[in-house]
């Protein structure tokens, strides 16, 4: 039987995954990362990640790295893939390609904890991150743009928060993910045509008048990949 192999001229590459992972945090957008324990770029924050295992499904690999890293065992509300990094140079060790995947975690997803090789694992803000290894910039800067394509066609934002919420609570989402404030009376008229939220027929008591709780219409899809 012969024996198939590759050309000589194939390169050779190693596999990753890596993984931007976001959640709301009190009005705010914010990214999970962990503090590098290893070289290259020890001590450094990046997205959690690592190379993916023989015989592994990238979508499995990504769980793996977030529940080793961070400790985050919940299953993501959202996993995607949505790009691929490979140019040369970006990792020290070799020729590397990661498959970049986009998580929404689910809501009151607030603890973390450092793993594996870490030294600890933090939220941050999205849009304001700290300093990154690698070409994590980068990955998070498109995780940032898949994310605002994804608001409209996808209805991304609903992932976000828990199974019941407010208009204004969603209108946070918005303008938390595009980081600009939205017209009040424009994002209401715009959501409710869509025919996306029914009442839910509860209210959220508060300061003043009780607020209006919304939840996805039954049929409404979630986002799809």
């Amino acid at each position: 039987m012969e024996t198939l192999a590759l050309p000589p001229q194939a390169t050779q590459v190693g596999l990753a995954v890596d993984v931007a992972a976001f959640a709301m945090h009190g009005g705010e957008l914010q990214v999970l990362l962990v503090q590098r324990g290893e070289l290259p770029h020890a001590r450094d924050w990046a997205l959690p990640g690592g190379f993916v295992h023989p015989g592994e499904d990238l979508h499995e690999a990504a769980l793996r790295e977030l529940r080793t890293e961070t400790s985050v065992t919940l299953e993501p509300r959202h996993l995607e893939q949505f790009y691929t990094f490979g140019a040369p140079g970006r990792d020290p060790r070799g020729r590397i390609v990661s498959v970049a995947h986009l998580a929404v975690l689910a809501h009151g997803t607030v603890d973390v904890t450092g793993g594996g090789h870490t030294l600890g694992a933090g939220w941050f803000p999205a849009h304001r991150p700290p300093a990154l290894a690698f070409d994590h910039a980068a990955i998070l800067a498109r995780a940032l743009g898949r994310l605002r394509v994804r608001l409209d066609y996808a209805h991304l934002a609903l992932e976000f928060l828990p199974d019941t919420f407010t208009l204004p609570e969603l209108q946070r989402v918005h303008e938390a993910i595009l980081d600009r404030p939205l017209d009040k009376r424009n994002f209401r008229k715009r959501l409710l045509a869509q025919g996306l939220l029914v009442p839910s027929g509860e209210r959220r008591s508060g300061v003043g008048r009780p607020a209006q709780l919304y939840r996805r219409a039954k049929g409404a899809k979630a986002a799809a990949l």
